[in-house]
């Protein structure tokens, strides 16, 4: 699901996806971020930008969704922002997720730079 209802007219929540390149150890989505996500209400006044909470979880969505990400979240490390990313920006979004190793990696980038990148680990739920 991409949308929620806000009042009468759904948010926008997600990226638009322009290109899925399934690879063998991985995938690569080009996306287009919209101008009228909802996530840009409140931050910031002076300029819309999607916050770095939402692109960890857009990643691990997309984790889940294209590479069967199915393990429970533990805990982040080397998280780094590097740039913003701002209303129809076009970049692509390239993730790896070894199972074996409980350790997914993202990074956001696009020809000109990287935006944001880090790894996220995961562990069985044994509860």
């Amino acid at each position: 699901m991409n949308t929620v209802r806000q009042g009468s007219e759904p948010a926008v929540l997600f990226p638009e996806t322009l290109v899925e390149q399934i690879q063998a150890d991985g995938v690569v989505l080009s996306l287009r971020i919209p101008t009228d996500l909802a996530y840009f209400n409140g931050h910031f006044d002076e300029i819309a930008v999607v916050p770095g909470v939402v692109q960890i979880q857009w990643a691990v969505h997309y984790a889940r969704q294209y590479l069967g990400l199915t393990r429970v979240f533990s805990h982040m490390e080397s998280v780094k922002f590097k740039e913003l990313l701002l209303p129809g920006q076009e970049l692509e979004l390239e993730m790896h997720y070894p199972q074996q190793a409980g350790k997914f990696t993202f990074c956001y980038r696009s020809a000109a730079c990287e935006y944001s990148s880090g790894r996220i680990y995961f562990h069985d739920d044994l509860v």
